[in-house]
């Protein structure tokens, strides 16, 4: 997997963690659809910060070469995406059994009432 080009200076990165943060917090202790849209910008300020690649600014400042390392970033998403959607169907039939058998064990309880007392 390749690694996206550091364009965020030092000083920048810093600033973005130390704003994402308080993006995030402000967000988080304002609530509601506002507040999440604040986290949200927040967490991508985190995201730049701990990177060091922004892609607006990318865009702005050389459009091709931003462009061709998103096309790259694409192609390795797409390659991965068989992987994922193996995953989930693995973990989506292991979650089917359990329900199953939760179902059956509801069913054997409710058919088999141990705790009622002997009839005379």
């Amino acid at each position: 997997m390749s690694s996206a080009i550091q364009n965020v200076q030092r000083v920048e990165r810093v600033i973005s963690i130390a704003g994402g943060v308080m993006a995030i917090v402000s967000g988080v202790y304002r609530g509601g659809a506002l507040g999440m849209a604040k986290a949200l910008g927040g967490a991508a300020l985190l995201q730049r910060g701990f990177s060091g690649h922004c892609t607006v600014k990318a865009l702005i400042t050389d459009p091709e070469t931003e462009l061709a390392y998103l096309r790259e970033r694409v192609a390795e998403l797409r390659a991965a995406l068989p992987k994922v959607e193996e995953q989930v169907a693995r973990r989506r039939q292991a979650l089917e059994s359990k329900n199953q058998e939760n179902r059956i064990d509801n069913a054997v309880e409710e058919t088999f009432p141990a705790s009622d007392p002997i009839s005379p």
